[in-house]
């Protein structure tokens, strides 16, 4: 038997459209909740950023102290390394004893010094100009120390060995022999001399 349906087509299209209501009605809703929820989320993340750079403005302002110390100390160490490199200039290098001892290492035995002169350079760099008036009666400092000794020797040819030995010692260079003559002194033959030559920066 067949089971006849009397319901009216536009009661069940009424139906329908209700249907159709509470699905999109329940659509827009969970979108609403979602919006909702993401910009709570994002409210939430940006006052935690504003929070985080605010602490760090603080730190920052709070440092600028240490900053300021920091430069100070760091124009102190750059002065101090300046007053260690003029000390490093000014000390070091070899001593007069230092020179006086090699010379007599090199020395032959017949040879007598009597006579040593120095004619330092100076060990800091010094504007000349600066110095107006200081060397009215001495002669102006010299780019470079020299160094002159004058003696007696029994032999000529020990005075070129002396030559020859100063030039291979680190103590000394540009060796010249500026002077030798034969003399007689209370009956002995002796050669005079005089040796001059550059030497480094020494004490």
């Amino acid at each position: 038997m067949r089971v006849i349906d009397f319901t009216p087509q536009w009661y069940l299209e009424t139906l329908a459209e209700r249907r159709g209501s509470r699905f999109r009605l329940t659509g827009l809703l969970i979108a609403l909740a979602m919006m909702i929820v993401c910009s709570v989320q994002a409210t939430s993340f940006s006052n935690a950023a504003i929070a985080d750079l605010n602490l760090l403005q603080e730190s920052f302002h709070a440092q600028s102290g240490l900053v300021g110390r920091l430069d100070q100390l760091d124009k102190k160490h750059a002065a101090g390394a300046h007053r260690l490199n003029m000390l490093d200039d000014v000390g070091g290098g070899i001593t007069t004893a230092d020179v006086v001892r090699e010379l007599s290492h090199l020395m032959p035995e017949s040879l007598t010094i009597r006579k040593i002169e120095f004619n330092k350079a100076l060990r800091i760099e010094v504007d000349l100009r600066e110095l107006a008036g200081a060397f009215e009666k001495l002669e102006p400092p010299p780019e470079v120390t020299t160094f002159a000794i004058a003696g007696v020797s029994k032999k000529g040819s020990d005075i070129g060995n002396l030559v020859s030995q100063m030039s291979r010692s680190p103590v000394f260079f540009d060796v010249q022999l500026r002077y030798e003559r034969a003399s007689d002194v209370f009956g002995s033959k002796i050669v005079e001399f005089v040796i001059d030559c550059k030497m480094p920066s020494f004490e």
